[in-house]
């Protein structure tokens, strides 16, 4: 189901910051820093051997560029993602994230209803939820791209943020020719809940 009420994240961290979180995702997708969306990645591996951590890129219909992980960078991405804008921001505030990845939906990628169960990052929350902040950067406009909660479809365009309980039945779609291209930033409901 989709969140409208406040936490303690101020929604202005995301919208004040744009268009400087947009150039970090443009350059990272130019660079080839995305990949197949997986749950199998060790995203925690204390490497900094990025060619061999990233798998050849497949055309898989979801890819991501994972920023934070556990409320830390992740060693394994390579160093411009570690020290970009859009990282800093967001392990410079009070509350972290525990995980943060650009995502891209390519041309008429349809995900299936799923709910997720990241609050399983950090042990001490399994009581919680998780409230997910989506952040649209490249919404094609020559079809619908929209994020689906609870029943409710919120069709997307640039700049508009929508927070969603990650727990609740969601998925996403993008029925356009181009590549959508999203921020999504996970929070425990119980750190930022005010």
């Amino acid at each position: 189901m989709f969140i409208n009420e406040d936490t303690k994240i101020d929604p202005k961290i995301f919208t004040n910051n744009l268009d400087k979180i947009k150039q970090d995702y443009i350059r990272f997708r130019d660079s080839n820093y995305f990949f197949d969306y997986s749950h199998t990645y060790n995203l925690t591996a204390d490497s900094n051997d990025f060619e061999s951590f990233i798998p050849e890129y497949t055309g898989y219909m979801w890819q991501v560029c994972p920023l934070v992980f556990s409320r830390k960078e992740i060693k394994l991405t390579p160093l411009e993602v570690r020290h970009s804008f859009t990282t800093d921001l967001l392990l410079s505030q009070d509350i972290r994230p525990i995980l943060a990845v650009f995502s891209i939906l390519e041309p008429g990628a349809e995900l299936e209803p799923h709910a997720d169960g990241d609050k399983r990052i950090d042990p001490q929350y399994m009581d919680s939820t998780v409230y997910k902040f989506h952040l649209s950067l490249d919404i094609p406009e020559d079809g619908d791209s929209a994020l689906v909660c609870g029943g409710e479809t919120r069709v997307l365009s640039n700049g508009d943020l929508n927070v969603f309980d990650e727990e609740g039945e969601h998925y996403a779609y993008n029925r356009s020719s181009g590549r959508r291209g999203v921020l999504i930033v996970s929070y425990i409901k119980a750190e930022i809940d005010n």
